[in-house]
Formats: C-alpha cells, sequence, structure tokens
C-alpha cells in the first residue's frame, strides 16, 4: 500500500515546540493546553498576518526542537518492512534551509526516509496523494482534511484537541500503535 503520511502534529509534536519558542520570542507562558486550535494565533492575541510573520520568522527553530511523537518512527519503519511505500507529504515550504532541517529531523529520528519520498509545498496534499497514488493519508490539520476528503482518499485522522470536532466520521488513531490494529481491519474489508 503506498502511505501518505504528514509531519507536523501527525509524526512530530510541533505545537509543543511552537508554544516553547513563542513563549521565549515574545515574553509569555501560554501552556499547551491552552491551544485549542490549529494554528497559535489566538492563543497570543495575534492577528491572521501576524502570526503568519511570527511563524515564518520561527519556523526553522520550532521544526529544529519539535520531538517525535510516541511509536511514529518505529510503526512507520516496520510497515516500510513489511512492504508498503511511505510517503512524507508536508504543506512546510520547499525552502532550502527547511528541506535540509526536515531531512535531517526525520534521519535522526529513525523515520524510513530515504531520500526521495518527502514532497514539501504540499499546499494541496490531496492532489500530491493522487498523483502519487497514496492509498492512505495520516493527517491532523482540519484544512487538510477536508481537501483529502473532497478527492476520495482514504485518511486517518491523527487526533488532536483542533480537530476533535471534525464532521466527518473518518478512522482516527490517538496512538501510532494502533494502525496495526486499523491496517488489518481495513485489509478484511478488501477482501
Amino acid at each position: 500500500m503506498k502511505i501518505g503520511i504528514d509531519i507536523d502534529g501527525t509524526i512530530k509534536d510541533t505545537q509543543s515546540a511552537a508554544v516553547q519558542v513563542y513563549n521565549e520570542a515574545l515574553n509569555r507562558k501560554v501552556k499547551r493546553e491552552d491551544i485549542k486550535e490549529f494554528h497559535l494565533d489566538k492563543a497570543y492575541g495575534l492577528s491572521k498576518k501576524e502570526g503568519a510573520h511570527l511563524w515564518r520568522k520561527l519556523e526553522h527553530k520550532i521544526y529544529s526542537l519539535a520531538v517525535p511523537l510516541p511509536d511514529a518512527a518505529e510503526v512507520l519503519t516496520q510497515l516500510q518492512q513489511q512492504g508498503h511505500e511511505i510517503h512524507f507529504i508536508t504543506a512546510r515550504p520547499g525552502k532550502p534551509h527547511i528541506v535540509d532541517i526536515t531531512k535531517k529531523w526525520l534521519k535522526k529520528h529513525g523515520f524510513p526516509y530515504n531520500g526521495e519520498n518527502l514532497i514539501m509545498s504540499a499546499q494541496n496534499k490531496a492532489e500530491v496523494a493522487r498523483r502519487l497514488g497514496i492509498e492512505l493519508f495520516f493527517e491532523d490539520a482540519p484544512q487538510h482534511l477536508d481537501r483529502l476528503v473532497e478527492a476520495g482518499i482514504p485518511t486517518v485522522i491523527v487526533d488532536a484537541v483542533y480537530n476533535r470536532d471534525y464532521p466527518h466520521d473518518l478512522p482516527r488513531i490517538t496512538s501510532w500503535k494502533q494502525v496495526f490494529g486499523l491496517l488489518e481491519q481495513m485489509e478484511a474489508r478488501r477482501v
């Protein structure tokens, strides 16, 4: 199976790193549990424009600091060893320094990155997934979930506070260890 994997919020706890970096930059003490939305703007009292500007200014540091979600690297490595094709598909900008940070992070944390299975600047992940023939996508961000659903790409929600009210009935994981059981169920339905 060809599997599409988002990075931030899906295999990586980017939001905790972002809160840490924002708190340092803005001299604030916002807690991660205070963040109820995908973007940090509201929690920090920033306009959408201010938030976007601050994110671009700090993103290299945020992307470097964040840690993997538990078991994500191990599960994806096992899936690859079982013959599944893993593609990392992210909306992160394809700027050379961000690409470099992303590649180094995937390698450092033992993800099955092979030098060719990373797609950056994927603002429309559904389009990229369709082009690659992705058969299953793992995503957390509601705006990307919407496009994947509209395109008919089978999608699994990686649970987060900001996607718990997502209106479409999609499979959801709260732990990467749940993926094996989920794939078994999907295979059983196919037969």
